[in-house]
């Protein structure tokens, strides 16, 4: 995987219209509303192919976190609404912008063969002083090429 994939992808998340107000971290957020942070959560091998010249192609799949603080005074359903529906907007955002192909790179097979997809958002905790965390999963799958003469 890219090593700068994470600044590149706090930095295409911060495009996002939804995350347009808030201040993204790479493993850091909160505890102030309105701050974000991106975690690595690994990278898994799905499928390994092999050439006959030596060269292997491994498709893979990276899963980050994103943890949000928002404001979340308590019985304010209103803003609940508001927050729930800032998740469903960056899912959708990160869909198109998946299938528009522009996206970090995260390998280095062909881009178009690199897919990004946001799940999962919930609320994760809500305190007292009007605080909530919300987390949304995000996976890209892509491909690394390795050559023979791959150090």
């Amino acid at each position: 995987m890219n090593e700068s994939v994470l600044p590149a992808l706090r930095d295409f998340l911060a495009g996002a219209p939804a995350l347009a107000d808030l201040t993204l971290r790479v493993e850091n957020a909160g505890p102030a509303p309105g701050t974000g942070g991106l975690w690595p959560r690994g990278v898994t091998v799905l499928t390994r192919r092999e050439n006959l010249l030596g060269g292997v192609s491994l498709r893979c799949r990276a899963e980050f976190l994103l943890r949000l603080c928002l404001p979340l005074p308590p019985g304010d359903d209103a803003r609940a609404v508001k927050n729930a529906g800032r998740l469903l907007a960056l899912e959708s955002w990160v869909a198109a912008q998946s299938a528009a192909h522009a996206l970090p790179a995260f390998g280095n097979g062909l881009p178009e063969g690199e897919t990004l997809r946001a799940e999962d958002g919930r609320l994760e905790t809500a305190d007292a002083g009007g605080t909530a965390r919300y987390t949304l999963r995000l996976l890209a799958e892509y491909t690394e090429v390795y050559k023979e003469d791959t150090p």
